[in-house]
């Protein structure tokens, strides 16, 4: 049901005329991805739907969003292959750090960047490390300057004391 209503969130790109080339963001129980993905396939928005994740390692991420995207197939009465289940999914796990709930230095990098130069706030749990994994991708010079990239913030805000 959630990765449903992300789907349905979709509906607010696909009106766009600017269509983005990626959407970036922070992936870990894998409901937000299956949605991205399934609202893509659905509307015709042909862009990479790139996961970032807090926790996980690609592969795990990636076979539970192949059976996510099944089950919101299922569940709308499409056909599987209709919501890109045979497609290769993207799920970058470089940001892990040492797993869920602790920054990494480049989620601390890409938190006081992100608050310095346009006021966003990151959480340290997902939106940090997705952002973290965005600013690599554009310094490995993965996209094009005239390519419009969106960062998904996800919400969320969780604080660890240790």
């Amino acid at each position: 049901v959630g990765a449903i209503g992300f789907a349905r969130g979709l509906a607010e790109v696909a009106a766009t005329s600017e269509r983005p080339a990626a959407i970036i963001h922070a992936t870990s129980s894998a409901g937000t991805q299956t949605g991205k993905l399934a609202g893509c396939a659905l509307l015709g928005v042909r862009a990479r739907v790139i996961g970032i994740s807090a926790d996980e390692p690609s592969p795990a991420l990636a076979a539970t969003i192949r059976d996510l995207l099944g089950g919101v197939a299922a569940r709308l009465g499409a056909r599987p292959s209709s919501l890109g289940t045979d497609d290769p999914i993207e799920v970058d796990d470089s940001q892990v750090g040492d797993g869920y709930g602790m920054p990494t230095a480049a989620s601390t990098e890409a938190t006081e960047l992100v608050a310095r130069t346009e006021g966003i706030v990151l959480d340290p749990v997902y939106t940090a490390k997705a952002m973290a994994g965005l600013i690599a991708r554009i310094r490995r010079g993965e996209f094009a300057p005239d390519q419009t990239i969106m960062f998904w913030h996800t919400g969320s805000i969780g604080f660890f004391a240790a």
